[in-house]
């Protein structure tokens, strides 16, 4: 009998969650709510650009690799920091995060071998998971309007230059063997305000990979982790106002859906929490992903109706890919923004690696959010939802050890 009342209590328990009453909304984040159907089709997503990767190994490039590593770098520190009691997705997310480390680990050979000059350079970022660490010290914040700036600057960032500070950060090249090398001018480059699109994202890319690498005193020889957050905020309040204005206008296929999810990815991780992980630009980049899940100009027409894309006719494809392939112009005689560090690639099959391995990051970002309890989920949260997840199986299981434990 004391045995049936111990199951019994902790039964309903588990059904009932151990707290009773309201469940308070985190302040910083607005309806619609994310559901419990967002959290496994953003997993699915992500299982299934894996799954394209790996089948697709031999095409691998570093953009790919890299991709993959931030994959399993997020999930990996989602799981480690979460208090989530889910335990089915967290068992999902841990099985995905060690899917992910054997696809790299099959992939980097090819990699290699298909970009050998380039793999050279940035050897020491794709052997290692890739995790975009809080820049705001392990706040989160909002993007404040009265710190844009004019997007006009007498400073031209230059792939061969930006690819010269990368190197002494990661330590590669003539660097080799010494990280965490930051010089006047590349801080110049990193630091400058005015830059637009893709050099603003990759001026935050830098502060990552400080943080990555740990380079603690580069950062203190510069003002310390209070100077990360202010240029954080600086370049995530006039990221954020770019999207803006691209989701306003309508966002071109290829063009604009690479660089906003360059902007979900890096401000999203940089801790801007609810201005760019929004339910509507996740169900965006849901709606991007091809059947086999890789990423590509998106031809579609289904999107919500917060954001509005302007398809594009067969006839412009070209010059879409013209530019996604850094060729620089399309045609109009227009100057495009770099889009190094690293590059795009397109498969037989349409499938672009750069944008595909960027919406992998971004898709991460959201989940690690969400198991950090950074977004709120209905009824993810809730405890009468948490029981009814867990399988009958596991049920059965947990009441046998359960009768074991109170006799």
């Amino acid at each position: 009998f004391m045995s049936l009342v111990c199951i019994k209590q902790w039964y309903q328990r588990r059904v009932r969650g151990p707290i009773s009453g309201v469940l308070v909304r985190p302040p910083y984040v607005t309806k619609p709510y994310f559901t419990t159907n967002d959290v496994n089709r953003t997993l699915t997503a992500i299982e299934n650009l894996l799954r394209y990767f790996d089948t697709n190994r031999g095409s691998l490039i570093v953009d790919s690799m890299w991709g993959i590593r931030m994959i399993q770098g997020g999930l990996e520190a989602a799981i480690s920091k979460t208090e989530n009691q889910n335990y089915e997705l967290i068992a999902y997310v841990r099985s995905l995060a060690r899917y992910a480390r054997s696809v790299a680990g099959r992939g980097i050979f090819y990699a290699k071998r298909n970009a050998a000059v380039q793999y050279g350079k940035f050897s020491d970022l794709l052997s290692q998971p890739f995790v975009y660490q809080n820049l705001l010290s392990g706040a989160v914040d909002r993007v404040d309007t009265g710190l844009l700036f004019e997007k006009k600057s007498s400073f031209s960032i230059e792939p061969k230059e930006s690819d010269e500070c990368l190197m002494g950060t990661i330590g590669s090249g003539h660097y080799k063997g010494t990280k965490c090398t930051v010089t006047d001018k590349c801080w110049r480059q990193i630091t400058d305000r005015g830059q637009r699109e893709y050099s603003v994202t990759h001026q935050l890319l830098f502060f990552f990979l400080l943080k990555h690498f740990n380079c603690t005193e580069a950062i203190e020889a510069r003002g310390g982790y209070p100077m990360v957050a202010h240029y954080a905020r600086v370049f995530c309040s006039n990221i954020h106002q770019e999207m803006e204005e691209i989701f306003q206008r309508g966002v071109d296929p290829g063009v604009d859906q690479d660089l906003v999810m360059e902007q979900v990815m890096f401000c999203g991780g940089a801790g801007f929490i609810s201005d760019f992980l929004r339910p509507e630009v996740l169900e965006m980049l849901l709606d991007w992903q091809r059947e086999d899940g890789c990423y590509a100009p998106y031809d579609g027409s289904h999107l919500p109706d917060a954001i509005a894309l302007h398809s594009r006719r067969a006839k412009e494809r070209a010059a879409v890919r013209k530019i996604l392939l850094n060729s620089g112009d399309d045609g109009s005689g227009k100057k495009f923004i770099m889009r190094k560090p690293l590059s795009e690639a397109e498969l037989r099959d349409g499938c672009m690696m750069h944008m595909s391995s960027v919406a992998g990051g971004a898709l991460t970002i959201f989940v690690k959010a969400i198991l950090e309890n950074r977004l709120y989920v209905e009824p993810l949260h809730q405890g009468a939802e948490i029981g009814s997840n867990f399988s009958d199986r596991l049920d059965w299981y947990m009441v046998f050890f359960m009768s074991l434990v109170c006799i």
